[in-house]
């Protein structure tokens, strides 16, 4: 799975699932400031990783990453 297809997939999770605003999706959008990713939505991340990657990540791996982009990295290295 290529950078564009993994992009995809979690931009579409994060407006449908976690009903964030498409127009703020962009690689440089911070998880926190930017979007109000909380903790919840960091949980259900790491689900959703998992589900579609088929990769579990680390307990709390999703809180370190700062921006939408540096998300998009660590799913592909982790699969």
């Amino acid at each position: 799975m290529n950078k564009q297809e993994i992009a995809e997939k979690v931009n579409a999770f994060m407006t449908d699932r976690l009903e964030y605003n498409a127009a703020s999706l962009q690689p440089e959008a911070e998880l926190k400031r930017d979007l109000g990713m909380t903790s919840l939505d960091a949980v259900e991340t790491s689900i959703f990783i998992k589900r579609t990657f088929g990769y579990q990540p680390e307990r709390g791996a999703i809180k370190t990453l700062v921006t939408l982009q540096d998300l998009y990295d660590y799913i592909e290295k982790s699969i």
